[in-house]
């Protein structure tokens, strides 16, 4: 072997600490910056050197950019996608220590100097010397070093299998860079006539409950989807309150309905998905007036395994109409002891949002509608769940005349869920690493179906029916204009995946930090044994 920059765990940690410094927070100007500098980084390796087209920044709609590194073997019959992200999340948390969240050797030190601020197992894993903490070290930063790391050797060595590094921006908040990438993954399989065997996430491993010290890997990621309500009442001023019907209320309801509601969780083999829970809740006065609030709005995490657009949706609506009768159980209650004509008691209607939109066509015009949608989406300032929400609201106010009512949508993003668990690629590889693992570090890794953390492995695949796909396009309020999923092509992906990273702790928290002896020792080889094995396979 040749002259190597990512191989040792010294050089790893050094293109550790180098990427972790531009801090790449979603939607930032570093994030747009960050693929060129891992572009620099594996232009040093000859191979790319003298196959630098093989190298590739792919443009967002958004003005953001992924890149795919393509390593290739004449004589291989295997491609294996390596997918990661390079995005992470804010760094408000960290305090009057945020200067330091991007220089992980100098945090780790300060730390040193906060031990009281720590939790108990920070302070422990910061004594040990064997943690990095920083913003990216863990989530997941490491695993593109992995990636980056494999391509090289893979590169030198010449093995017989190709490799494709794809890393994206966005994960933490719409995967703008993955769903982009999606297509493209076709087009340069077509290109360089690439047969997909595997895709290889490494996301870290993720506690399943406090305090697990336990070593995981992942045959699958559990799914989102973002159930919404626009509960649209009836306005009146406060001293006539029964005259009106307060959608605050209304809202308040459904989501003692919908939080924590086991109905809504799911069960495969021993895993269940966390209980669903409210994420926004308000309403859509504009300023503070006497008029009760009459539109009021609740957007709603639920998280899948088995289940799909079309299956939740169908929930959704059971739940709504459950708390529309006791939202009129209760006012009937009322107007009995408030001695009101229970004749003109409201029957709240629910309602899915195509349904809404078909009789929006219905009465202004299929053309109009369309034209109003699009101009909310331009105008609206704001995210796209605002933007959503923004054109729920506007088709509702064209048509009060079917108010009381509950309408039912969706809400960006969307990560379907997948597993591949059952396949017998998998099943061979899980065991093979499983006896690797045990044979020569000594510890059980143990295969978990579901990854819990959320990860653009959703969109490496597609389980279920595209029809039941649409049912998430049909009430999705703006359309693909607002926000689209690839699944034409998603449905092409036929190759299973597996997630092998890190070990690391407190993602998203101000106590984030990566295990560097497994990280930098450990996994490198675990990940070229999986490879090396699939290679034979």
């Amino acid at each position: 072997m040749g002259k190597t920059m990512m191989q040792s765990p010294e050089q790893m940690l050094n293109l550790l600490n180098d990427l972790v410094s531009i801090g790449s927070i979603s939607l930032s100007e570093a994030e747009i910056q960050f693929p060129l500098r891992v572009e620099h980084h594996l232009k040093q390796i000859p191979y790319f050197s003298e196959k630098s087209s093989f190298i590739t920044n792919h443009l967002t709609t958004d003005g953001r950019s992924f890149l795919t590194a393509l390593y290739k073997h004449e004589e291989a019959v295997k491609t294996v996608v390596m997918i990661s992200h390079f995005d992470v999340v804010n760094v408000e948390d960290y305090g009057d220590l945020k200067h330091l969240a991007f220089q992980p050797i100098e945090l780790t030190e300060a730390l040193f100097d906060r031990l009281e601020e720590l939790p108990q197992d920070a302070r422990e894993d910061l004594a040990s010397k064997e943690w990095l903490f920083g913003r990216g070290t863990m989530d997941m930063k490491c695993g593109l070093v992995q990636h980056m790391s494999l391509l090289e050797k893979a590169a030198t060595e010449q093995w017989k299998l190709n490799l494709l590094l794809l890393t994206v921006p966005d994960e933490e908040v719409n995967s703008v860079g993955m769903r982009e990438a999606v297509p493209k993954l076709e087009e340069i399989a077509n290109q360089h006539h690439l047969n997909y065997t595997l895709f290889l996430n490494s996301e870290p491993m993720f506690a399943l409950e406090p305090q697990d010290k336990n070593f995981y890997f992942y045959t699958g990621t559990i799914g989102k989807i973002m159930p919404a309500a626009l509960c649209f009442g009836k306005e009146t001023h406060v001293g006539e309150t029964l005259s009106g019907l307060n959608a605050a209320w209304m809202t308040s309801v459904l989501t003692q309905e919908v939080e924590w509601n086991e109905q809504l969780c799911e069960t495969v083999n021993g895993q269940m998905s966390p209980p669903p829970t409210l994420l926004w809740q308000r309403d859509l006065k504009k300023d503070y007036t006497t008029q009760i609030p009459h539109r009021s709005v609740s957007l709603y995490n639920l998280l899948l395994m088995k289940r799909n657009a079309a299956d939740v949706m169908e929930e959704i609506r059971g739940v709504a109409e459950l708390a529309a009768n006791k939202m009129e159980e209760f006012m009937k209650e009322k107007y009995r002891i408030f001695q009101l004509d229970e004749s003109q008691l409201p029957t709240i209607r629910v309602l899915l949002y195509e349904e809404l939109r078909a009789y929006a066509c219905e009465k202004m015009g299929a053309e109009f509608i369309t034209m109003l949608e699009q101009s909310v989406i331009t105008q609206t300032i704001g995210d796209s769940r605002e933007q959503s929400i923004q054109v729920v609201d506007q088709l509702a106010m064209l048509c009060q005349e079917l108010g009381p009512m509950i309408v039912l949508f969706y809400a960006p993003p969307y990560y379907p869920a997948i597993n591949t668990a059952d396949n017998p690629i998998i099943q061979e590889l899980s065991d093979s690493i499983i006896q690797y693992s045990s044979e020569a570090f000594g510890y059980e890794l143990l295969p978990v179906e579901y990854f819990n953390g959320i990860c653009d492995l959703s969109y490496a695949g597609l389980q279920g029916l595209l029809s039941d796909m649409n049912r998430y396009d049909t009430n999705l309020p703006g359309g693909k204009e607002l926000y689209s999923i690839p699944f034409h092509e998603m449905a092409k992906l036929t190759a299973p995946v597996i997630n092998v990273g890190p070990i690391g702790r407190d993602a998203h928290k101000k106590t984030e930090r990566l295990h560097l002896p497994f990280a930098f020792k450990q996994l490198p080889k675990l990940l070229e044994h999986l490879l090396l094995t699939h290679k034979g396979q």
